[in-house]
């Protein structure tokens, strides 16, 4: 185990393999390093912007600003916000795709991996000053409990304790397995165990994101002796019909974060391959803690944890920068805890934290939105954004249809937000029901997207002004079912749909229940659109059985016509 202060060091044996596909030893690694410090240090950088597909140039990249006595910024997407925060932090990116239209408006942007490929043959490993200073930081990007985001400041010394206490705790920690990643090193549980870990316990680094069941499993086959550093999303999709007999031999550890490991999940993983070793965390604590199987978590050695009033975790411990307060809502077992949720409105998604909060905050910045309110699916159980238009926004959907405005906000979401947390849901309306305290009953949020709405909600009474007359209004729904198919990009109310809504206020009576034998004089004159006023007024003659009726909007008659009864059936 080393610490990573010193793995620079040239005491340490300069063949081990630091990185695999393509090999990386350590001599040719530092050497790397120092050239890549040196040049940081002659353009006087005090601050480095990183962002790499490679984790193993992403390893040299943090080590080298480190080296050359610069802070890195780890921005955790390439969404605009966080390209700007990044901008605004730094003096230089470091990249291995330089050519990402992020970067094209931004810092001066260097590209690590032509950088090194010229690097000059000469260039010697530095033999004197190798020692990192533990002070330094890396600066990270999350959200708080409250939706607004966060700047988190890990020190070397942090990363350093942490990574020495996981290799201690590890059971597989000694195996000298290539680490196979299918998560980002730009975020903190990447940053940790694609980075820091292994190269405090020896693993070799793969340098590719395996994302898909597929990628790991071949990537996999290649190696000898592998590590999986993944997610309970990426394990789910793992199955039972995949090749286990050649994985199990090669599979010496499975380490997953993110969200909790369904136990269906981790026991084909038990029996198939090896149990899984999941890690409790978060970007703000660190690790707090681990468990094999379905059972209480149980802290780190060095981590303490306890309680605040409402029952939520706080942890502290010597890579947490003093005690942090959690939202998650914990139950004390005999040994360790069992986690009941989170208390505030941040989610764990796709094994990512995902802020309802921000996203609300991210559509309310956009012009045609007037309140916005954000949670999962009832049914789907993906996100799903309530969205009230404003006068613009609601001219929009008339003019453009609900497909354009929805692609428009998701558009607009996109700028700040990762693909992840981009609603997959969407429904309109002119204002949100929130009650006396502002908020959203859960109920109504579940009725919007599990009910479709088919008709206005007219009132439950009708005015009468005269005897055997009745008269109704409301307004047409942004969301109305039928504005789709034909009506797409210009949504209207169907003739029949307008029929049909008289037939229902008609039901209302006795004498509007019973069959209709025809409709005479039927007329359509006018269209009937989102947010119109609907009046419909309501004439039946006794005598003739039939009714008379007339819809309107603001402007114009749209229909009108008579029913003509032929009894009950």
């Amino acid at each position: 185990m080393q610490k990573l202060s010193r793995i620079l060091s040239p005491d340490l044996n300069p063949h081990d393999l630091i990185a695999v596909a393509p090999e990386w030893r350590r001599a040719d690694f530092n050497r790397a390093v120092f050239y890549l410090s040196g040049r940081l240090k002659v353009q006087g950088m005090q601050t480095a912007a990183l962002w790499f597909d490679d984790a193993a140039l992403f390893a040299c990249a943090i080590l080298a600003a480190w080296h050359a006595g610069a802070r890195v910024v780890l921005p955790p997407n390439l969404a605009a916000e966080n390209i700007g925060w990044a901008d605004d932090e730094a003096d230089i990116w470091l990249t291995d795709v330089p050519q990402h239209a992020a970067f094209s408006d931004g810092l001066n942007v260097l590209d690590v991996a032509a950088c090194l490929e010229n690097m000059p043959s000469e260039c010697e490993s530095n033999t004197q000053d190798w020692q990192l200073d533990e002070k330094a930081q890396a600066r990270l990007k999350t959200s708080g409990s409250s939706g607004a985001a966060q700047v988190v400041v890990k020190t070397l010394a942090q990363m350093q304790a942490e990574a020495q206490a996981l290799t201690a705790l590890l059971p597989f920690a000694q195996s000298g397995a290539v680490a196979l990643g299918s998560v980002s090193p730009q975020h903190l549980y990447g940053f940790t165990f694609r980075f820091a870990v292994p190269l405090s316990a020896g693993w070799p680094l793969a340098r590719a994101q395996y994302v898909y069941p597929e990628t790991l499993l071949a990537a996999t086959a290649a190696h000898e002796s592998v590590v999986w550093i993944t997610s309970p999303a990426l394990l789910g999709r793992m199955g039972e019909a995949r090749n286990w007999a050649a994985v199990q031999p090669k599979l010496r550890g499975i380490l997953s974060a993110g969200g909790a490991l369904p136990a269906a999940t981790s026991d084909l993983l038990v029996r198939c391959a090896v149990m899984p070793f999941e890690i409790y965390g978060s970007t703000e604590t660190g690790v707090m803690a681990s468990r094999q199987g379905s059972g209480a978590w149980q802290p780190l050695p060095n981590v303490q944890i306890g309680q605040n009033e409402a029952g939520a975790l706080w942890a502290e411990s010597p890579w947490s920068g003093g005690r942090q307060q959690t939202a998650d809502i914990i139950e004390p077992q005999t040994r360790g805890f069992t986690l009941l949720g989170r208390s505030d409105r941040i989610i764990k998604f796709e094994d990512k934290r995902v802020s309802l909060v921000q996203i609300e905050h991210d559509l309310l910045a956009h012009e045609w939105v007037a309140d916005a309110y954000c949670g999962l699916h009832p049914q789907h159980k993906r996100l799903a954004a309530w969205i009230a238009l404003n006068a613009d926004g609601i001219n929009a959907l008339r003019e453009q249809g609900r497909a354009a405005v929805m692609a428009v906000l998701k558009k607009h979401t996109a700028a700040t937000q990762d693909t992840i947390a981009l609603p997959r849901y969407w429904r309109f309306a002119d204002e949100l029901p929130r009650n006396t305290q502002a908020k959203i009953v859960a109920a109504d949020f579940q009725t919007a997207f599990s009910e479709a709405q088919i008709a206005p909600e007219w009132p439950l009474e009708m005015e009468n002004p005269a005897e055997n007359e009745w008269q109704i209004s409301s307004r047409v729904p942004l969301d109305l079912v039928y504005f789709g198919g034909h009506f797409a990009q210009f949504p209207l109310v169907p003739g029949v749909v307008e029929l049909q809504w008289v037939r229902d206020l008609a039901a209302r009576f006795d004498w509007g229940r019973q069959s209709i034998v025809r409709v005479e004089n039927l007329k359509y004159q006018q269209f009937l659109r989102p947010n119109d006023e609907a009046r419909v007024h309501l004439k039946f003659d006794a005598d003739k059985n039939k009714l008379t009726f007339r819809l309107e909007n603001t402007d114009a008659v749209c229909a009108s016509g008579r029913l003509v009864f032929g009894g009950f059936q």
